[in-house]
């Protein structure tokens, strides 16, 4: 019987003693390798791959956003998918972060794509069209599926935030389709920045008895610019106040983590840079 992929996630932070997932999304200028853009791209995440391996320092999932390398090249989106082989071949998973959702026939593609084309562990997706958008990426037995219920953009309050009566707002119908849909493969996508809501979901669905893996983007490291500003001690406080007791949530650091090297300036140091805020960030949630 496959396993599940709360299970996995669950075995994948025991075994590399963190909860931290590494979003790997390339901003070129500030990529100091050489070649074209789909090259430099795959160096630099090579090179970090290789000294986390050099250091037995490993994050337990890897989110890169499609859309980055779609706008660098196809020979960059060729690249996205060599890296999640190669980040999945040292057993650390790997979640396509490309917000896909279209009607059922769309979405059977889109999850094709995701999990046989590129090799991804999960994807994340959007539940705006609602059941049968969704329920083709959860018919992939064992690959995670993380629905957009609580983002941390700015424009997040136009549609989240309405109030649908009874004093809830829209992203609680969402939550509560969650809970008919949760098959031991699916997740949500909760924003970091706002730690108070980020309890009040945990303890909805602690005491639905029902807890999902929380993906949690918006994780900053200090001194890297262009972050959301999350505390990742904060949201870990924030998930024990809301009763968590399961070891199943992932906190995302993106440009924090990719481009740790600007802290101190030494851009010939980036792969250590990282694997050294990787360290720290680690330390941090203890």
């Amino acid at each position: 019987m496959r396993q599940n992929f709360t299970n996995k996630l669950s075995a994948n932070i025991s075994r590399f003693s963190n909860p931290i997932c590494f979003g790997m999304d390339p901003v070129l200028d500030l990529i100091p390798c050489e070649g074209s853009g789909a090259e430099k791209v795959k160096r630099f995440y090579l090179d970090i791959l290789e000294e986390m391996l050099r250091r037995n320092v490993k994050p337990a999932a890897i989110k890169p956003n499609s859309a980055y390398y779609e706008s660098i090249s196809i020979d960059a989106i060729k690249v996205l998918q060599e890296l999640i082989t190669a980040y999945e071949s040292e057993g650390i998973l790997s979640i396509l972060d490309a917000k896909r959702g279209d009607i059922g026939k769309s979405s059977t593609a889109y999850a094709q794509a995701a999990f046989d084309v590129f090799g991804a562990s999960a994807v994340t997706v959007s539940p705006w069209m609602g059941a049968d958008s969704v329920q083709p990426f959860l018919q992939n037995s064992g690959k995670g599926v993380f629905v957009l219920l609580r983002t941390s953009n700015i424009g997040a309050a136009d549609f989240q935030d309405l109030n649908i009566g009874d004093g809830e707002q829209a992203f609680h119908a969402v939550a509560n389709k969650l809970l008919e849909w949760n098959n031991g493969d699916l997740g949500a996508v909760v924003g970091a920045t706002n730690p108070t809501e980020l309890e009040r979901i945990t303890v909805f669905f602690v005491k639905q008895n029902s807890e999902i893996p929380f993906l949690i983007p918006g994780v900053s490291i200090p001194g890297v610019p262009g972050q959301q500003g999350g505390d990742a001690h904060t949201v870990m406080q924030a998930l024990r106040a809301g009763g968590s007791k399961r070891n199943i949530h992932l906190l995302n650091s993106s440009s924090g983590l990719s481009y740790a090297w600007q802290v101190k300036g030494k851009a010939d140091l980036y792969a250590s840079a990282t694997v050294d805020a990787l360290e720290r960030l680690c330390e941090s949630i203890l």
